[in-house]
């Protein structure tokens, strides 16, 4: 069900381990270096996002075509940024600018100090990735990840954000909406769970449209479940909010497949058959964390989340930060999968997944 296999994992922003890398059966290694995430472009070709550049193929990933993002050195992304492609053609890139930021956190107070900042960015491609106009601002303060851009029914773009609340020293979510192809953003309410440290609060979340027209924020939390929010108005409000599946300290990627499917990708509250998991408090969280991440998950769902498929491990290296999840399904049931977290990069079959539950 599960094999060994001797591939290199990247090692940026986790730490490093000479252990071995356990792969589900039916995987397959992508041997290209570009991490992602990935869309199609209007003509057909493949765009990725990695170091700066976009880079295009025309033959399913096999050779790549760089094209820099950015004209000036005052811009660059790193460990968080999602993409998109509309359906008019219009590509747009979400990302914190890691080219212009301070962190600075106090351990009297256990709160950052005001000159802490990571702001939120856009930039837009007409082109299909081969040209990307100014970067636009989008939000100040420290914003720190975004995961995830969808395209609703409507034609509006939801973007999943977040923000620090720097008085009581914790993270809150939120989600800017946009009906003018990514030219401008509103922001909506705060979510907001309480808690303290600078790990702490809700943060890091994935989106999803859901079959009855509702977006379906689920969120990461330190509390060993995701918060589960809600919004009726294609993400300018989240009004119904909850506590949702059981998971470690670490962000999901929703992703609705051609089948009608939701994967759901993450780090289980545990491992396999255990029952505890390192964890994390103090400066980090008030509560002790589950920072599970030696194992990646997949999960399914045909109802739109009411009922989940088993957990499949896809992934496992002890010691690794399997974390932080890119979803693209290449092709109907042919999925990429890639982390930002030690830069795995394989390919999965859905039918295969569903079968081995």
């Amino acid at each position: 069900m599960i094999r060994h296999d001797s591939i290199r994992l990247g090692f940026k922003l986790a730490p490093k381990t000479e252990a071995p890398v356990y792969l589900q059966d039916h995987t397959r290694v992508l041997d290209f270096e570009v991490l992602g995430p990935f869309v199609r472009n209007h003509c057909g070709q493949i765009v990725g996002v990695h170091q700066n550049h976009a880079y295009l193929s025309d033959d399913e990933g096999q050779n790549w075509q760089a094209c820099p993002i950015f004209d000036s050195e005052a811009f660059s992304f790193d460990d968080s940024r999602s993409l998109i492609c509309l359906s008019s053609g219009v590509m747009i890139l979400s990302f914190c600018n890691t080219a212009n930021r301070h962190f600075n956190w106090r351990r009297k107070t256990n709160r950052p100090t005001h000159n802490t900042f990571l702001y939120h960015w856009v930039t837009r491609s007409f082109d299909g990735g081969r040209t990307w106009e100014a970067p636009q601002k989008v939000q100040q303060g420290y914003a720190a990840a975004m995961t995830t851009m969808i395209e609703l029914g409507s034609g509006e773009v939801v973007m999943s954000a977040q923000n620090l609340d720097y008085q009581n020293g914790r993270h809150y979510a939120l989600s800017f909406v946009s009906k003018d192809e990514g030219e401008s953003w509103q922001a909506s309410n705060r979510i907001d769970i309480g808690g303290q440290g600078h790990h702490a609060g809700c943060y890091e979340g994935t989106l999803v449209e859901l079959k009855d027209g509702r977006v379906w924020y689920c969120i990461r939390t330190n509390l060993d479940w995701f918060w589960h929010a809600f919004s009726n108005d294609g993400g300018r409000s989240w009004i119904h909010m909850e506590p949702g599946l059981p998971a470690s300290s670490s962000p999901a990627m929703l992703t609705r497949l051609h089948s009608g499917r939701l994967m759901l990708t993450y780090n289980a509250l545990y491992k396999q058959g255990e029952t505890q998991a390192p964890r994390r408090s103090g400066l980090f969280s008030e509560v002790a964390a589950s920072w599970q991440r030696e194992e990646l998950s997949v999960r399914f769902s045909d109802n739109d989340g009411e009922s989940w498929s088993q957990p499949v491990v896809v992934a496992a290296c002890k010691g690794a930060w399997l974390s932080y999840p890119l979803v693209f399904e290449v092709e109907p049931g042919r999925i990429w999968l890639t982390t930002l977290q030690s830069e795995l990069k394989i390919e999965l079959l859905e039918q295969d997944l569903i079968g081995s539950e």
